[in-house]
């Protein structure tokens, strides 16, 4: 299966050929590509699988790129030593919707949902007008992927615009929950025709995004519902390959002298909504506490691409395909799993056919766990799930309960989710339906007071990207804030 994608995807990657022809000096820059499709053959059924694969390499892209690497700087997980201002003013949570930042995480998760939309409607008719093929697994897939845009979008943006005609852009402006309630019929309808067509891979992505949506509304047993359907086993991977076009957008952050990615220090454990460690940020020969296999990192601090924020490279956690188990501390009695690995054989954080899930049966079940949670009780089934994560981690057995076992069943979420794209609507989830218990100044969720590079100050107040200027440009409905430079919301 894994090996007929990336086949697949290195056909699609060899692209097409596109020329530029100039006539005259008073004539117009012409464009010709002839092996593009023209707009008016989309509605041909035999183009189904490369308009498919069309919505399939834009959600792939968005998230492993603008997502992972660029609406994750808002949170804690990791800093950015970027030589772009407006990308590293994010990270210091100071967000404009006059800079690219904004734009890039709306258009980048607008598009599929666009495209997803379109395409369905489309599958729909061939349905009707093929009656002798089987299309519903393509319909099926086409909808989770529209609904997964839409679920992201409104994971990341503080208000978003979905415009069901383009022709007619909508002037509804979307709160975050609102906009996590447009990606439930999306969902719904490929969890049902998925089922349908006995897909049941689909169908499991459909149902933990289904969870993921409600567990962002707080609608908290319906979160549990679906998660609790979610198959064993379950993993649906977003592919990529090492050819150009294909490639995983994060190798760069990671490799080479100008990198650009590092861990924070809430996740080296220099803060306390992580195990202590006793070292602090910045020292050297960090190896003997790196314990956990999932947080890993270099064991020193180098500056990259903009050769001032002190940045420890990251390896690879769960969420990636090289991920290994092994450890840099070595074994000892209070960790005898850990392997001692030497950190040049470990893997950084993406090489560029590196894969990352995008769901799988895990998700579901920090989801189901999160869900009972928050309906309170249920602490006997939350700790016992809260111990096999820490297992995981090479950490002792607790006995917690209430706003403690949340803690920490929080805090294993972060570890087994680290760099996976959840992490920024999780802090906004947990700011929104349990404010005050975060681990930062006046229990905030997201990094307060000084910026580890202290050259950018204070952090800002921003969890979230605004409507961005092109949007407000490009829509004649919208009309733009009064004060900018005032947050809209969580």
């Amino acid at each position: 299966m894994q090996h007929t994608m990336r086949k697949w995807m290195r056909l699609c990657a060899a692209g097409a050929l596109v020329v530029l022809t100039t006539c005259s000096p008073d004539e117009l820059l012409e464009v010709s590509n002839p092996n593009a499709i023209q707009l008016e053959r989309l509605d041909d059924v035999a183009l189904l699988d490369v308009q498919l694969a069309g919505v399939r390499d834009q959600l792939t892209g968005v998230y492993g790129g603008t997502i992972l690497d660029g609406a994750n700087f808002v949170g804690d997980e990791m800093l950015t030593g970027l030589n772009w201002e407006d990308w590293a003013r994010v990270n210091h949570r100071v967000v404009s919707y006059l800079e690219g930042p904004t734009s890039g995480i709306f258009e980048g998760t607008s598009r599929p949902l666009r495209m997803g939309h379109d395409l369905a409607e489309r599958i729909r008719g061939w349905i009707t007008e093929y009656p002798e093929r089987e299309l519903r697994d393509e319909l099926a897939l086409t909808l989770a992927f529209a609904g997964y845009s839409a679920m992201v979008n409104a994971e990341n943006m503080c208000q978003s615009v979905i415009s069901p005609d383009p022709d007619d852009p909508s002037g509804t402006v979307l709160s975050q929950l609102e906009t996590f309630s447009a990606a439930l019929p999306y969902l719904e309808e490929a969890l049902s025709v998925a089922q349908s067509a006995g897909e049941d891979e689909v169908a499991n992505l459909a149902l933990t995004g289904l969870a993921r949506t409600h567990l962002g509304l707080g609608n908290w047993s319906e979160a549990a519902n679906y998660a609790n359907q979610v198959d064993p086993g379950f993993e649906y991977w977003l592919y990529y390959i090492d050819v150009s076009g294909g490639r995983n957008p994060l190798q760069g952050t990671s490799h080479g002298g100008n990198f650009t990615t590092g861990i924070s220090p809430t996740f080296t454990g220099t803060h306390p909504s992580f195990d202590g460690t006793g070292f602090e940020f910045g020292d050297d020969d960090i190896i003997d506490v790196q314990t956990d296999p999932r947080i890993q990192h270099m064991s020193f601090d180098a500056t990259g691409h903009n050769g001032a924020t002190r940045l420890y490279k990251v390896f690879q956690g769960l969420r990636f395909s090289d991920y290994t188990g092994e450890t840099l501390a070595p074994a000892s009695a209070e960790c005898p799993s850990c392997t001692g690995t030497d950190e040049d054989d470990m893997m950084l954080l993406a090489e560029y056919d590196t894969d990352i899930i995008l769901a799988d049966y895990l998700e579901a079940r920090h989801h189901y766990f999160e869900a009972l949670a928050m309906q309170g009780g249920n602490e006997a089934a939350v700790l016992a799930f809260v111990n096999v994560r820490r297992a995981v981690g090479n950490q002792p057995p607790v006995t917690l309960a209430g706003q403690a076992l949340i803690t920490e069943l929080r805090n294993q979420r972060g570890k087994d989710f680290y760099l996976g794209g959840l992490r920024v609507p999780d802090l906004r989830r947990w700011t929104r339906f349990d404010p005050g218990n975060g681990p930062f100044a006046a229990g905030s969720y997201f990094p307060t007071g000084m910026h580890p590079n202290e050259n950018f100050g204070a952090y800002g107040e921003w969890t979230c990207f605004p409507i961005p200027l092109s949007e407000y440009e490009g829509n004649a409905n919208l009309t733009k804030p009064l004060n900018p430079n005032d947050p809209p919301g969580i």
